[in-house]
């Protein structure tokens, strides 16, 4: 799982700027690969997405949905970790997400066996390249593995997370490039300069956070390489996606938590299904179009031959939803609290703020950035309203 990843970005999605990911184009190229195209993120940050993946639930249903207090909290008992436990499996954890550590007390590491995240305890977890770290430490704990019993692993890359860094092995950024934007910039420098974005300060972002994404893919393939070595690769099942995406100057903003469009929720998912299990690996697509990100979850249990608790399923929804409801810690950043709740179905989007009671809708099919919302006499607007139901949130600002 890769933080901030927007599917727009990678080769196998059809980004032609830079090959950002040789590496993963190469696994779907291969025997087992596949690319699935439209997955749909529960939420535009990290708490409740990832606790989506863990526990194959909606928000409304896991209850996370807060940075603090009351919906911070992953309570649910029937995490990935501790399913595949249940299963006879020994299961790890490597985090890179200071939001989602121990010391937060966050309930992200609820049933795995092994959870490390020292990534995530720096100083500025922002700064830096982690990558490197989040494969080495992954590559340990399997070599640590005896063999008798299977084991599953997570590995969370922050990379490619404000800042963006520079990476050294490419220069991505036009070398004519004289402005503010500089590898590492700091996540206050992106707000302070987000309003004043020209055209070539958005080129110069997007180059960090590619020269990034390719910095993540080839440390991802040290641990598909590590795993040939071993003559592991023919037995594991290999499943890659993102929690959300980022915005990267094209409306105006640097970050994520503030829209449900494209470029936060659309989510890259590819996998690598080795031959012996092909038969048990399914991922039904929605009647209206598209994947829900909680069939991750039932999902790889079910690859793994391993039962589904109650509450999960791999039948897919008639419909996609996504939501935000965020409540921002730092009264500075008051302009990020946002409730806003999206259905896509049919190849239309259609988004809801809550608060002020804008309403946009969507042909994805013409307009996949979604930049041109449809005017009020479109025929899809009466079907899709009617599939809104009562928002659900967890407590009011």
């Amino acid at each position: 799982m890769v933080d901030t990843l927007r599917a727009d970005h990678l080769t196998p999605y059809g980004y032609e700027v830079q090959n950002t990911t040789p590496v993963l184009q190469a696994m779907v190229d291969g025997p087992g690969g596949q690319v699935y195209h439209g997955m749909l993120a529960s939420s535009p940050w990290t708490k409740p997405s990832v606790a989506t993946l863990f526990t194959g639930l909606d928000p409304r249903d896991h209850g996370v949905m807060r940075l603090v207090g009351k919906g911070s909290k992953l309570k649910n008992d029937h995490t990935l970790g501790a399913e595949f436990g249940r299963g006879g499996y020994t299961t790890g954890c490597v985090m890179s997400n200071f939001l989602l550590s121990k010391r937060m007390r966050s309930g992200y590491d609820r049933g795995f066996d092994f959870y490390d995240d020292t990534v995530a305890n720096k100083k500025d977890p922002h700064r830096g390249s982690t990558a490197v770290n989040i494969s080495n430490s992954g590559m340990e704990w399997i070599r640590k593995q005896s063999g008798v019993k299977p084991w599953m692993l997570v590995l969370h890359y922050f990379d490619p997370h404000a800042s963006f860094e520079d990476i050294a092995e490419v220069d991505w950024v036009d070398p004519s490039y004289d402005g503010w934007v500089v590898g590492g910039a700091t996540t206050d420098m992106l707000r302070e300069q987000e309003s004043s974005l020209t055209m070539a300060d958005i080129a110069a972002l997007h180059a960090y956070y590619d020269e990034e994404i390719f910095e993540t893919d080839h440390q991802i393939g040290r641990v598909f390489e590590f795993l040939k070595q071993q003559g592991l690769w023919e037995n594991t099942v290999v499943v890659f996606t993102a929690d959300h995406g980022e915005e990267l100057g094209e409306r105006g903003h640097i970050g994520h938590t503030q829209t449900l469009r494209s470029e936060l929720v659309d989510l890259p998912f590819l996998v690598r299904i080795p031959k012996d299990y092909q038969d048990a690996w399914k991922m039904p697509e929605s009647a209206g179009g598209g994947y829900a990100m909680r069939q991750i979850y039932p999902a790889l249990l079910t690859v793994a031959g391993l039962p589904l608790p109650e509450g999960r399923s791999l039948e897919a929804p008639d419909f996609l939803t996504t939501q935000v409801d965020y409540v921002p810690v730092r009264k500075e950043h008051i302009e990020k609290y946002v409730q806003k709740r999206s259905l896509r179905k049919d190849g239309l989007q259609y988004i809801l703020d809550t608060r002020s009671g804008e309403e946009l809708l969507f042909d994805l099919t013409s307009d996949p950035q979604m930049m041109t919302p449809l005017p009020s006499n479109h025929q899809g607007w009466e079907s899709m309203r009617a599939l809104i139901d009562e928002p659900v949130f967890w407590e009011e600002y």
